[in-house]
């Protein structure tokens, strides 16, 4: 490795060690930044030189791209529990139906929510999230679309998708809760915890016993939701 690349690593570790940055996250910042690094290598070029950035320009990238893909799970998990939670409609649930809207979220704003969301977990810390900026914005502008054509009783109408429709989706949370908890993503964690209880009357045919189940999957969420609140505070690695 050159010597000026070198002293550019040293500089990168130092300033986010300066940050509080955790061991891990500086340890796949440098690791980028090396792998990248290599690219001005088989040029014969400082790092600097071949990005055309200075070390300051650099760092700072590095900042914002860190600063995105901490918050960049928050953002997923508000967006999607706040439309599922507020256009799920639980009473259509025993009917085998759902509203247009819901049907709009699930074929569009969901998996284009899951896209950034990805897209931006496994992006290189040293280049500037575009697209994925953009993305986010046209994601952020449907969801407001949804919540006030659901404000406004525009439903787009009720369609008929049968109970095993909701019954995949409870086995769907089920499976999304277990890999969120096993992984610590507790973003993952809370999504499929609110498909649990907004399906929980539909898979368990005893009202009593199901509105005792759907108050606890609540509470369970609203523990998730303290604990991902206390990791942010506290400024822990959020992988």
């Amino acid at each position: 490795m050159r010597e000026n690349d070198r002293e550019l690593l040293e500089r990168v570790e130092q300033y986010l060690i300066a940050k509080g940055i955790t061991p891990r996250v500086i340890g796949d910042v440098k690791e980028n930044l090396r792998k990248d690094i290599q690219k001005s290598e088989q040029q014969n070029m400082d790092y600097i030189a071949y990005r055309q950035k200075s070390t300051a320009e650099i760092v700072l990238t590095i900042q914002k791209n860190l600063f995105i893909m901490n918050f960049n799970p928050v953002v997923f998990f508000m967006i999607n529990f706040i439309l599922i939670a507020y256009l799920y409609s639980k009473q259509l649930v025993p009917f085998g139906a759902v509203t247009g809207l819901f049907i709009v979220y699930v074929v569009a704003v969901l998996p284009m929510s899951i896209l950034v969301y990805l897209r931006i977990k496994h992006k290189s810390y040293l280049y500037q999230n575009k697209s994925e900026r953009y993305l986010g914005l046209v994601l952020a502008f449907g969801a407001l679309v949804l919540i006030l054509m659901h404000t406004f009783d525009i439903t787009l109408g009720i369609h008929i998708v049968t109970q095993y429709a909701h019954i995949g989706v409870a086995v769907i949370g089920v499976f999304i809760t277990i890999y969120g908890i096993y992984h610590r993503h507790f973003e993952n964690t809370g999504i499929g915890l609110l498909l649990l209880q907004k399906t929980i009357d539909i898979i368990v045919p005893d009202t009593q016993l199901a509105q005792y189940i759907s108050i606890a999957l609540w509470i369970m969420l609203l523990v998730m939701i303290i604990i991902y609140t206390i990791n942010l505070s506290s400024n822990k690695d959020m992988e």
